[in-house]
């Protein structure tokens, strides 16, 4: 069983966790976008969710590959996805970032995820926190290269037709519209120094970890949403965690790896360098055999 979905700030792995199901953002370019309505033509991916790692790892099989009428497909030899998975993952080692994941976080996600991280290094990860203070950048660099693009895509049908765009939707992409050129410019500057960053981290690590979503999935209706005792609305701080892997293009999984006291799914997300997929699979695999979250449904 599997499903395909666009993410552009978060869309596979958000829900992802919130259902508690497997979700991957591939390598920006590694799957065809030809057929999807765009939305930040230098941000949207197709990737897959599903039950498993496993299913995940044969849905790219599927998907990946070369396609010529996509101008940001990357043009690299096909591979098999599901090749690392069952492979020892002794020796790798996990980076888990402490700036910016963790500033606005629910207890119960934080506890998880540090058990995620535990649970890895049981398994022969070498696993450490660390620093990349350039993630702090990462609303402002996403909001404003994201906006931007999404009006550009929309400004015929926001100028003939604004009513069918619901309020909430019409107000950002008319911010979008209305952000000066000057403005996108910098932030793609400012996107080239984070993406720099991400790599030189990634130099030392060959994975970080981080949680998915800052808090279990909020009820239908709820606009805000509360946690260290600070107000959020809920359309900021959902896609909070998952910017930063849209920022710099690199493979991110979302994994079951708990639930909250009221039985909400909670993710961890695991990210590799450029076009590493197959080892961010890899570590999910693993992750996921050592544990049973897949497999565990919530009373409903």
């Amino acid at each position: 069983m599997a499903a395909l979905g666009s993410d552009t700030g978060g869309s596979v792995r958000i829900p992802s966790s919130a259902c508690g199901i497997v979700g991957l953002k591939p390598t920006f370019g590694r799957v065809s976008r030809r057929g999807v309505f765009p939305l930040s033509n230098s941000l949207d991916t197709v990737g897959p969710m599903t039950r498993t790692v496993t299913d995940n790892a044969i849905v790219m099989n599927v998907i990946a590959g070369y396609d010529e009428r996509d101008q940001s497909c990357a043009n690299r030899p096909d591979e098999d996805f599901t090749r690392l998975l069952g492979q020892d993952i002794s020796g790798l080692r996990i980076g888990v970032p402490q700036d910016y994941f963790y500033d606005m976080i629910d207890d119960e996600v934080r506890a998880a995820v540090q058990q995620a991280a535990r649970t890895l290094e049981g398994l022969g990860a070498q696993v450490e926190e660390c620093s990349i203070p350039a993630l702090n950048d990462s609303i402002s660099i996403s909001g404003a290269i994201l906006l931007t693009e999404a009006a550009e895509i929309h400004l015929d049908n926001l100028r003939e037709r604004p009513d069918d765009f619901g309020s909430d939707v019409r107000g950002r992409l008319e911010e979008g519209a209305m952000t000066p050129a000057v403005s996108y410019i910098a932030a793609q500057r400012a996107r080239t120094e984070f993406n720099r960053a991400i790599a030189e981290a990634m130099k030392t690590y060959d994975i970080l970890l981080a949680p998915t979503n800052a808090v279990p999935a909020p009820r239908i209706g709820e606009n805000v949403v509360e946690v260290g005792g600070v107000t959020e609305a809920k359309l900021a701080l959902m896609p909070r965690l998952t910017r930063p892997h849209n920022i710099c293009g690199i493979p991110t999984i979302s994994v079951p790896c708990g639930f909250s006291s009221e039985g909400l799914p909670i993710g961890v997300q695991l990210a590799a360098r450029p076009f590493e997929d197959a080892l961010a699979l890899q570590v999910a695999y693993a992750y996921e055999q050592a544990t049973d979250w897949h497999s565990q449904r919530p009373p409903v």
